[in-house]
């Protein structure tokens, strides 16, 4: 503004003066001469050809300081931001849209960078988005994915904006897409969350109502058989007495062990795995656990088998934990074998050298959308009331725990009607070799 005001009174200045000058003889003369000399004259004109200069390199760098500053705010932009012309040809893209595809600017003005940054669908979906539409139908929202140069995925939110001509056509076609795939993690992680916070409540709720049931039957049977022994109903017949005690004492054995097992899983979701560490005689476990399985089998007319591989080394661990372990395993497996059916534990050395213990059975298997709830709290396949088989639902994932606590694995395979298969893997770091 100040050099056109200077412009213009320089310019009126020095027009009247060489006006007058070149019109009027004597007009500027003083004591007889040129009141002002050509020399000043002459530095006026170069001055005002000087200023004129300078307006003129002044105009001309609006337009280069309007440009910096577009390239500042794009490239200032915490998003990738492409600009297309009204023929769909990108003409611009800022430095998110580099920094989030892995290519420079240059290489994303070549349609096969293109294709493979837009995986499948996305590319013709795009291109149709930049392309080929009237004015009126901007703006457009959309989301697609950006493969990027090193194969990383990203998951773009895209603002697309038409930049309309006096005519009202479009002139430029403005893209801003904002990387949104940590959000959307976030979002999947928090339903996630909420399914299996709703899940464990909906778990938690039928154990209650399975416990009223599983407690109350062993409850019931100590109370009735302890009565008639109270009152001494049957005085003379010391044999039925006999049995009613056994009863009593088979009742108090599986309130004990549902007790156990609320206890247990307790202190391991709390985080408090007691285990001794210590060497442990594996086939001496087994032996020692299929003693406590053996009447059961028995009373269901279930045929255990037992191999175990000659010489197999000793295993580092605690030993309750692991006798836990294999109990739960092979109560389940006699529990759900039929009569006249099959259950079988192999303890052996797989291919890595760690000691590994596979339990399976002939029994009625679990559905396949039931496995991978398997070794959740409170979990059953069977949830009723009225189910067939008893139990708290804790057994399988107490023994998760307990062998995740020896950095071991726990694999189940099963088919409907066929039979389960539970495999147990201990590190090779757990086998005590001589």
């Amino acid at each position: 503004m100040a050099i056109a005001i200077a412009l213009l009174v320089i310019n009126l200045a020095g027009g009247a003066v060489l006006l007058a000058w070149l019109t009027v003889p004597g007009l500027l003369d003083v004591n007889g001469g040129r009141w002002l000399p050509p020399a000043l004259i002459g530095a006026v004109l170069l001055a005002n050809v000087i200023v004129c200069g300078l307006a003129v390199s002044n105009r001309k760098s609006i337009p280069v300081y309007e440009e910096a500053f577009v390239e500042l705010v794009l490239d200032s932009v915490d998003a990738a931001i492409t600009v297309y012309g009204a023929d769909g040809k990108l003409l611009r893209a800022n430095k998110g849209a580099e920094t989030l595809s892995g290519y420079s600017e240059a290489e994303l003005h070549d349609d096969a960078t293109w294709r493979a940054i837009l995986p499948g669908e996305d590319y013709d979906r795009v291109t149709t988005i930049v392309s080929g539409r009237r004015a009126d139908e901007y703006p457009i929202i959309n989301e697609n994915y950006w493969v990027s140069r090193d194969g990383a995925r990203h998951l773009l939110r895209w603002s697309n904006v038409a930049l309309k001509d006096p005519k009202g056509r479009i002139s430029l076609l403005v893209c801003i897409g904002f990387d949104i795939t940590e959000q959307r993690r976030f979002e999947a992680d928090l339903i996630t969350a909420k399914n299996d916070a709703e899940l464990a409540n909906r778990a938690k709720s039928e154990f209650l109502a399975n416990m009223s049931h599983e407690l109350r039957t062993p409850l019931n049977a100590i109370l009735g058989f302890s009565e008639i022994i109270r009152d001494q109903r049957l005085s003379t017949d010391l044999e039925t007495y006999r049995r009613y005690a056994i009863d009593i004492f088979d009742s108090g054995q599986l309130l004990l062990q549902l007790i156990n097992d609320i206890l247990d899983m307790a202190k391991l979701e709390s985080g408090q795995v007691d285990i001794e560490e210590r060497e442990i005689d594996v086939p001496a476990v087994i032996s020692s656990s299929l003693r406590l399985v053996d009447r059961k089998a028995s009373e269901g007319r279930v045929n255990i088998v037992t191999e175990i591989a000659p010489g197999l080394p000793p295993l580092m661990g605690g030993e309750r934990a692991l006798k836990q372990i294999v109990l739960n395993l092979l109560s389940n497996a006699v529990k759900f074998t039929p009569p006249e059916g099959t259950a079988r534990i192999i303890a052996r050395c797989n291919q890595q050298d760690g000691i590994e213990l596979v339990i399976s059975d002939s029994g009625i298997g679990i559905p396949a959308g039931s496995l991978e709830k398997l070794f959740q709290p409170f979990y059953q396949v069977d949830a009723k009331v009225s189910r067939r088989y008893g139990g708290t639902g804790l057994g399988l994932a107490i023994t998760k725990k307990l062998i995740e606590a020896h950095d071991g694995q726990i694999a189940v395979a099963s088919l409907p009607n066929k039979g389960t298969t539970v495999t147990i893997s201990f590190p090779p770091a757990r086998t005590l070799r001589s």
